[in-house]
């Protein structure tokens, strides 16, 4: 990697260290209140689409072609059984907590974006603030 690339990367960084900290203090909360989440209703279909959809296509068996919600995408469903599958993880528990974590991270990771997308729309990091800020403190989109 070219040199100025890499300086101006570390720039970013610097100079939008406020964004970074903010998401890091986020992590430091998801990690403190992952035991208080619940089981949502959907998840253990969310989790069944996934299954059948990677069984069908890795070839095990052709259950999605009969299946009622096979019409449902695994994109973020796949990855989260991939990961799963990948630390071995059997009882019910770790496999929730795994996947509320994951989400969280993936929420942040919106997050950090949003804020981009503001900081090059704007040029201000105030305003990119605002908006990571807005973004951070909705209880809707954090449940």
């Amino acid at each position: 990697m070219p040199a100025y690339r890499l300086a101006r990367g570390r720039a970013w960084l610097t100079r939008h260290a406020a964004a970074w900290l903010a998401c890091l203090l986020c992590v430091a909360v998801g990690a403190a209140v992952l035991d208080d989440y619940n089981v949502f209703h959907d998840t253990p279909v969310q989790r069944e689409i996934a299954e059948i959809t990677l069984d069908y296509a890795w070839g095990r068996n052709d259950d999605l072609l009969r299946y009622k919600d096979r019409t449902y995408g695994v994109v973020f469903e796949a990855p989260l059984l991939g990961a799963e599958r990948l630390l071995g993880l059997r009882d019910s528990r770790s496999v929730h907590r795994l996947r509320h974590g994951l989400t969280h991270l993936l929420f942040l990771a919106g997050g950090l974006s949003g804020y981009a997308l503001a900081f090059r729309l704007y040029r201000s990091r105030l305003l990119a603030l605002v908006a990571l800020g807005l973004y951070l403190l909705h209880p809707r989109l954090y449940a």
